[in-house]
């Protein structure tokens, strides 16, 4: 699960590069003659992590034909995990890998401003836990950005739209400086906060993204991104790209206090492989909520619905988005709620989050195929953890994770982790 976790994701929480963060600022490195200002961004971490609970479940002898889809949390490194209780230790990164960025801004005109950033992610943890295999940095962010008194403008490689508003909560009052769920736990890559536990994150992806002027709070962002393919699957063929928008509103409730709402969607389009036919498959989804803050105390709230959207993100590809005889994608939803309690150096966070998938009538009819799956039901996330801020840019967390899977056909996981860790900031 983790390996196409990892490829497509910090899903979002790359967004330390575009939140307000009180405890993030770029360090200019230096500023010659010709107005140029070169500035670097960045973070390093390391997490001791202890995990324990139920490991896959395995299907009944009596009817070894059905499977639960891949889902939940899986320890093992080959493809026949040991089953029962489990417990393990690692030392890995967090929601986020460490990241180096590295950019460069000039003016175009007094008013206009032109930015150009690459940022390099990489991770501590060996991959399977193979201390002998290289980790090799991930370029996960190339873009161009233009802002002036029209608005916005950014095309390369950076965070899609969908999914932002959510992924914006996790890690400002949550998992900014921790670990959350556990994903890929015996693999390489950040862990998933949040997501998949009540949060469909953005990711970074290739496109080209505008964003207008705020007028009274109010702010439209729309973009255009590089279609989304599912490997191995009859509906994996795309044409366009996938349009994204978000509006969002911000208010100033006076000193100490905001409010930030929002309202975000996608779709993309897949068409069949099948000789000779052009049929296509519609995925969609929506996504609203907001996060308040009245002085030492923070809140967000956020929800998703759609069809055929996946687990972590737009897309994500697993058995339990789609009926594997029919192809038929399947509604998913979800809510999250995180809480925030900033007292002096410390931030208590404490949230819940779940994920679901809907049963379709075809997934009701056994005449489909011989081979029934157990389609995932709900993951749902139960998060805690203490940050104590040692100064700006360095930051401790005691972490804790329970994470539940339920199956339709009534098997369950349950697995805890708890982590403890440092980030240094730049």
């Amino acid at each position: 699960m983790n390996k196409q976790f990892w490829v497509a994701a910090g899903v979002g929480v790359g967004c330390l590069f575009v939140l307000p963060s009180p405890a993030h600022a770029e360090v200019t490195l230096v500023k010659p003659a010709d107005n140029w200002e070169i500035y670097t961004s960045g973070r390093v971490s390391a997490f001791a992590e202890y995990f324990n609970g139920s490991n896959l479940p395995v299907p009944p002898a009596k009817d070894p034909n059905h499977v639960p889809t891949n889902a939940g949390i899986n320890l093992a490194s080959d493809a026949t995990p040991p089953h029962g209780e489990l417990s393990a230790f690692r030392v890995r990164n967090g929601f986020l890998g460490n990241i180096l960025s590295l950019g460069a801004r000039n003016h175009l005109t007094p008013a206009t401003t032109v930015t150009a950033q690459i940022s390099v992610w990489s991770v501590i943890e060996s991959g399977g836990q193979r201390t002998y295999q290289k980790n090799l940095p991930d370029v996960r962010e190339g873009f161009i950005k233009v802002e002036g008194p029209g608005g916005t403008l950014t095309a390369g490689r950076t965070l899609s739209l969908f999914g932002r508003g959510a992924t914006e909560i996790d890690f400002l009052y949550a998992h900014g400086y921790g670990v959350g769920a556990p994903q890929g736990f015996n693999d390489q890559g950040p862990t998933a906060g949040h997501i998949g536990f009540g949060v469909l994150a953005n990711v970074f992806v290739a496109g080209i993204a505008y964003a207008t002027p705020k007028l009274g709070g109010l702010q439209l962002s729309v973009g255009y991104y590089d279609p989304a393919s599912l490997v191995g699957m009859t509906y994996r063929r795309t044409k366009l790209g996938r349009p994204e928008a978000e509006l969002t509103y911000d208010a100033d409730l006076g000193p100490g206090n905001k409010l930030h709402l929002f309202a975000d969607g996608a779709f993309q389009k897949l068409y069949t492989t099948a000789p000779d036919q052009d049929d296509s498959k519609n995925v969609y989804g929506a996504q609203v909520g907001g996060r308040v803050e009245i002085g030492a105390f923070h809140l967000g709230v956020a929800g998703f619905s759609g069809k055929g959207l996946g687990v972590n993100y737009f897309l994500s590809q697993s058995d339990a988005m789609y009926n594997q005889a029919t192809n038929e994608f399947r509604p998913v939803d979800g809510g999250y709620v995180q809480a925030q309690l900033v007292v002096q150096k410390f931030d208590f966070n404490a949230g819940f989050g779940i994920t679901r998938l809907h049963q379709m009538t075809q997934d009701l009819d056994l005449a489909l195929g011989a081979t029934q799956p157990d389609y995932l039901k709900q993951q749902r996330g139960v998060s805690a953890v203490v940050v104590y801020h040692f100064s700006p840019y360095f930051h401790g967390a005691l972490d804790y994770f329970r994470a539940d899977t339920a199956w339709w056909g009534g098997e369950t996981q349950a697995v805890n982790s708890i982590n403890l860790g440092v980030t240094a900031t730049w």
